[in-house]
């Protein structure tokens, strides 16, 4: 696997304002209908929610000749893809072309609700049924989750990695948060060899905020 460019461009990759004209600057991306924003490094983009918006989107990158983002958007058009739309409100990929690393940096954004209105009190015990679920996979190792704190509030933090094919495993990092009697899942993904180096996952955390 080549892993040697999606290390490099997570290394050096923060959240933060444009600091010259040379520099690129973040992008702040606003889900109304959910209640959130996040703020996204350059280079990650963000994954319409229809298969139709996503075969617009490929057909525009490849009028810009930009073939190999096309490709990456082309899996949101797979069954596994399709399922993925449906199942969460938000994603976004960051471009690690030309590496061909099996598990780009990903981040998604699930909202569930419950039979009753969801408090802080819940957090605990939705960090032990995420980590329990994920712990299902044959191979996976899952930390004990732990409540952490960020700017948005309590938050339970679950981390590990699960067996994705021969060879592979993806790496994750989980932030459950409530809001409004919601449950918000914050989920990060990478190929778990370079998750020590993800910091900018904390970081996407960090400056997820509510709208």
């Amino acid at each position: 696997m080549k892993l040697a460019a999606a290390a490099a461009a997570i290394a050096v990759l923060a959240v933060a304002p444009a600091a010259s004209a040379a520099t690129p600057a973040s992008t702040k991306w606003v889900v109304k209908q959910y209640g959130f924003s996040v703020i996204l490094p350059p280079k990650w983009n963000p994954v319409p929610r229809t298969a139709a918006a996503v075969q617009k989107t490929i057909a525009a990158l490849k009028k810009q000749k930009k073939a190999a983002l096309a490709s990456e958007y082309s899996f949101y058009l797979t069954a596994p893809g399709k399922a993925q739309l449906k199942d969460y409100v938000f994603q976004a990929f960051l471009d690690i072309a030309p590496s061909t690393d099996p598990i780009a940096p990903q981040f998604a954004v699930q909202v569930s609700k419950g039979s009753k209105p969801y408090t802080n009190a819940d957090l605990p015990a939705a960090g032990r049924a995420y980590a329990s679920a994920l712990a299902q996979h044959k191979g996976a190792k899952i930390a004990v989750p732990k409540q952490i704190k960020l700017p948005t509030g309590p938050a339970e933090f679950v981390t590990g990695t699960v067996p994705a094919g021969t060879g592979i495993a993806d790496g994750f990092e989980l932030y459950l948060l409530i809001h409004k009697g919601k449950l918000y899942a914050l989920k990060f993904d990478i190929d778990a060899q370079v998750l020590s180096q993800a910091k900018v996952f904390r970081s996407i955390a960090e400056h997820f905020a509510w709208v």
